[in-house]
């Protein structure tokens, strides 16, 4: 089978990191993508289910659907332009920076994509030459199809994600930065100094001092995914594991963190997986900052989260024996 395969030197491996945050331009790529095949039926038949029937009664989103699988279509290649190497905060930000790409790009990565219809082909051929109508398209349909598709999952999606970022955290503890590589899934191995994984083409990537940010992705399937173009940043989105998608989302009865620790400390936990501030924090669980302060005092104190304070700014990491409640809870 064809195989991608990452050079690292000890550079590279020093400059290697887990990013805790949703990357939601790599979740509306992969979604897209889950849309046009019936593969992970278990995983994703009922979200499948959700938006085709959203799309049944909304014109609007079905001409998103429209737009979003033609530039981001099933197939070997999709543009790299659509999920920006740069960090990004926010649904606006990322498809910002997707529209604020050179004309080069523009014409070189969605020149790249073949067209499945005279309509696709339309609208390639005018994204390509940056026809301000076109852009407007591409700009108002992402931002629907996050809205109706994406953005009523994000509980889920998060929970699933925060759930496989626990388990790279732990990776790392115990095994340092070479952790998280060996833990991506069966579709990738391990081989210092190379990591290889299943691919559509043979292909080698060489880090060359820039390291690689790991991107877990709650709609990835299959296999990891690099950006096409070695020149950008270095980026490897990855499917979660599946057990971490069937439990996200609400709650059930037998969620004995929150029977221990309380609905708000349970929730504030779970939010320092990656890290939070306190004012964050705050707005993630709904309370005051002065009661998250309260909260995070408690946990602090019962060993599951540590402080790091850098003037007025509290940042709240969760600690190994935090790590170690939440898996029992899984």
């Amino acid at each position: 089978m064809p195989r991608l395969r990452i050079h690292f030197t000890d550079a590279d491996l020093a400059h290697t990191r887990l990013k805790p945050e949703p990357d939601l331009m790599w979740e509306i790529v992969s979604s897209a993508q889950i849309l046009q095949h019936a593969d992970g039926a278990l995983s994703f038949a009922r979200w499948r289910r959700f938006v085709r029937e959203q799309a049944a009664h909304d014109t609007r989103l079905r001409r998103a659907l429209h737009t979003v699988v033609t530039v981001a279509p099933h197939a070997a290649y999709f543009p790299d332009l659509l999920t920006p190497a740069q960090d990004v905060t926010g649904i606006d930000e990322g498809i910002d920076a997707v529209l604020s790409v050179s004309s080069r790009r523009l014409r070189e990565e969605i020149g790249r994509i073949r067209p499945a219809s005279d309509p696709a082909a339309s609208l390639l051929h005018d994204l390509a030459r940056g026809k301000p109508a076109a852009l407007r398209q591409l700009r108002r349909d992402l931002r629907v199809y996050f809205r109706s598709a994406i953005e009523p999952h994000l509980p889920a999606i998060e929970d699933g994600r925060r759930a496989d970022v626990a388990a790279g955290i732990q990776r790392y503890l115990h095994g340092g930065p070479e952790g998280p590589l060996r833990g991506l899934g069966r579709a990738a191995r391990w081989d210092p100094p190379v990591l290889s994984v299943d691919y559509p083409h043979d292909r080698d990537l060489h880090l060359d001092g820039r390291g690689l940010v790991l991107i877990p992705c709650y709609f990835a399937l299959h296999h990891p995914v690099a950006l096409a173009d070695p020149r950008l940043r270095p980026v490897l989105a990855f499917p979660v594991r599946t057990e971490a998608r069937l439990l996200a989302g609400g709650r059930p009865a037998g969620d004995h963190v929150t029977a221990l620790l309380g609905a708000t400390r349970a929730s504030i936990l779970r939010s320092v997986i990656g890290g939070n501030t306190t004012t964050r924090l705050a707005g993630v669980v709904g309370v005051a900052p002065a009661t998250v302060s309260h909260h995070t005092r408690v946990l602090r104190e019962a060993g599951l989260i540590t402080t790091e304070r850098h003037e007025n700014l509290a940042r709240h990491l969760i600690t190994p024996l935090g790590l170690r409640l939440l898996g029992a809870d899984r």
